[in-house]
């Protein structure tokens, strides 16, 4: 089983290597067609080399990165057609600002991150944006991340500290509500973010069941999304943490 992982990790630092050389290309890419303006070719290209990107993303299961890829991919065509001042400028800008931030989502994901696209959220949307197409909401992007083949990890719970998995929830709970509170009221957000994530990464880690481990797991990814800025801290979100 370790020659198998090993060998897993082995293949994919290769895959991010290759990865990271075709994004490096693309960067280049849209760095010649801001000197080029006018010229579709730069452009066309950088949509090619990203779809090689999005295709090798989805063999390796980073989905997040993938829709970000396909993203800038049809920006990328849609300003190589044409468009307006404005369209290109905007388009190149979150095209730039993209290609810098999907190698490091990559490296994230790759080094044991969750690949959550909700911390992509913002730049998604600039780059439908330019192109006029229909938002994405959190919940959407939320819906792509819940996988139903998600397992607990945890099979024998907390035994070796002397509690069952209600017993934990049940000591964790307090610390819970009163960071919870505290970020309704705005009182340093970055503490309570940190708190609530490390109640729902300790009952993650205890849950041996699908249904509890599938719901902190989701939580968990949510109080990530705020951490990073990728979530509005909604009240819909702040209900949404109060009934765990």
């Amino acid at each position: 089983m370790a020659g198998i992982q090993e060998a897993n990790a082995q293949t994919l630092h290769v895959v991010a290597r290759e990865l990271n050389s075709t994004l490096s290309d693309a960067r280049a890419a849209l760095e010649a067609s801001l000197d080029r303006q006018g010229d579709p070719e730069p452009l066309e290209l950088v949509s090619e080399l990203l779809r090689q990107a999005r295709g090798v993303l989805r063999v390796v299961e980073v989905y997040g990165g993938a829709l970000l890829a396909e993203e800038m991919q049809l920006t990328a065509r849609f300003l190589a057609r044409g468009g307006d001042a404005r369209q290109q400028a905007e388009g190149l800008d979150a095209l730039m600002r993209a290609a810098v931030q999907l190698p490091n989502y990559l490296e994230r994901v790759l080094g044991g991150g969750r690949d959550l696209a909700l911390v992509l959220l913002p730049l998604l949307n600039d780059l439908r944006a330019v192109r006029g197409a229909s938002l994405l909401s959190e919940g959407t992007l939320l819906s792509l991340n819940l996988r139903s083949e998600q397992q607990p990890r945890s099979q024998a719970g907390y035994e070796q500290e002397g509690l069952t998995v209600p017993q934990l929830a049940r000591r964790l709970r307090p610390r819970f509500q009163v960071a919870l509170l505290g970020l309704i009221r705005g009182e340093n957000r970055a503490a309570q973010h940190e708190i609530l994530a490390d109640v729902a990464e300790r009952i993650e880690a205890a849950a041996t069941t699908g249904p509890l481990f599938q719901l902190w797991w989701v939580l968990g990814a949510v109080i990530q999304a705020l951490r990073a800025g990728g979530l509005v801290e909604s009240a819909a979100v702040k209900r949404l943490l109060s009934n765990a």
